[in-house]
C-alpha cells in the first residue's frame, strides 16, 4: 500500500488535514481539548513538508521559531533580576547561531554551541551589567536550564530533518502517538505508578507498528524502526514527568494553560528527551 502512494503527497495531505482541523477550530469556536497540542505539533509537520519539497531552510527556521517561542514563554515565567538581561539576550542570540550551524551542516558546531560557548558565555554576561551576587547561581542555572531544553534540544529535530525529513516525521508521530495514549488513559487512572506502566505499555506496541510502516521512508532497517518504537514511548514518559514539575514549580495550572502561560512548554515537554536521544541513537547506528 505504501508503495502506491508517494511520501510527499502523504505529508502534504497530513498537513493539510491538520490546516483544516485548526481552521474549523478557529471559525467555529467550539472548545477543543487537543486543538492547541496539534496546533504546534502541526508548524513541525509544515516544517517536514516544505523540507521534502525541497526548501530546508524554511524547515529549519520554522523549528527555530518554535524554540523561541518555548524559551521566551519559559524567560516569562521566571523572575530574574535585571542584571541577567544580557544574558537573556545572549540566550536568544544562541538561536540563530545554533541554526545556522544547522544549515552549513558543521555537526561540530552544532553540538558543542550551546553546551560549550552559551554555557560558558551566560554566566560571564550575568556579571557584566552588575554587582548583586546574590542569587547568581539561580540565575545561571535558570538560564542555561531554559537554553539547554528548549534550544538546544529541539534543534535536534532540525539537524535530524537535515538528514531525513521522514526520520523527523517517525519520531514526532511516535510522540504524539505516545501523547494521546498517555492523556486517554490518565483520565482514568489516579495510581501514577499504574498509569505510568499502562501508558507505556500500550504506546509502544502502537509506535512500533507506527514505525514499521514508516521505516521503509524514513530509510530506517526495520530493527532500528522497532527498537526506537519501544524507546519513544519510554522517553516521552521521561519529558512528561519532568515538564509536569518543572511546569509545578513555575506555577503553571492545567486550568489556566494559554500561549504565554505555560501552553508551549506544556505541550512540547514530550520532545525535550525524545529528539536528542532519538537523533543520536539514529546518528550512532546510520551513519
Amino acid at each position: 500500500m505504501l508503495g502506491m502512494i508517494t511520501p510527499i503527497t502523504v505529508l502534504v495531505l497530513l498537513t493539510t488535514s491538520l490546516t483544516l482541523m485548526l481552521l474549523g477550530r478557529a471559525i467555529w469556536g467550539k472548545p477543543w481539548r487537543y486543538s492547541s497540542y496539534l496546533g504546534y505539533f502541526w508548524a513541525f509537520y509544515l516544517a517536514f513538508t516544505v523540507v521534502e519539497l525541497g526548501w530546508f531552510r524554511a524547515g529549519n527556521w520554522i523549528v527555530a521559531v518554535i524554540s523561541f517561542l518555548a524559551l521566551r514563554e519559559y524567560f516569562s515565567l521566571i523572575d530574574l533580576r535585571l542584571q541577567d538581561r544580557l544574558a537573556v539576550w545572549a540566550a536568544y542570540a544562541s538561536i540563530p547561531f545554533m541554526f545556522h550551524f544547522v544549515l552549513l551542516e558543521w555537526y561540530g558546531m552544532f553540538i558543542v554551541s550551546i553546551p560549550v560557548y552559551a554555557f560558558l558565555a551566560i554566566p560571564f554576561l550575568i556579571t557584566v551589567q552588575g554587582r548583586e551576587t546574590e542569587g547568581t547561581v539561580f540565575s545561571i542555572g535558570i538560564i542555561d536550564f531554559g537554553l539547554f531544553l528548549f534550544v538546544y534540544c529541539m534543534g535536534h529535530i532540525s539537524y535530524l530533518m537535515l538528514h531525513s525529513a521522514w526520520q523527523a516525521v517517525l519520531l514526532i508521530s511516535g510522540v504524539v502517538v505516545s501523547d494521546m495514549v498517555a492523556d486517554w488513559i490518565r483520565q482514568g487512572c489516579h495510581s501514577e505508578v499504574k498509569r505510568c506502566v499502562l501508558q507505556a505499555a500500550v504506546a509502544i506496541p502502537l509506535v512500533m507498528a507506527l514505525n514499521a510502516a514508516l521505516a521503509q521512508w524514513a530509510g530506517i532497517p526495520l530493527i532500528h524502526a522497532l527498537v526506537l518504537g519501544g524507546m519513544i514511548p519510554l522517553l516521552v514518559q521521561m519529558g512528561r514527568r519532568t515538564g509536569e514539575y518543572v511546569e509545578a514549580d513555575l506555577g503553571i495550572r492545567e486550568d489556566t494553560l494559554f500561549p504565554g502561560r505555560g501552553q508551549i512548554l506544556d505541550n512540547l515537554k514530550s520532545l525535550l528527551f525524545t529528539a536528542p536521544i532519538v537523533f543520536h541513537y539514529l546518528r550512532y547506528f546510520l551513519k
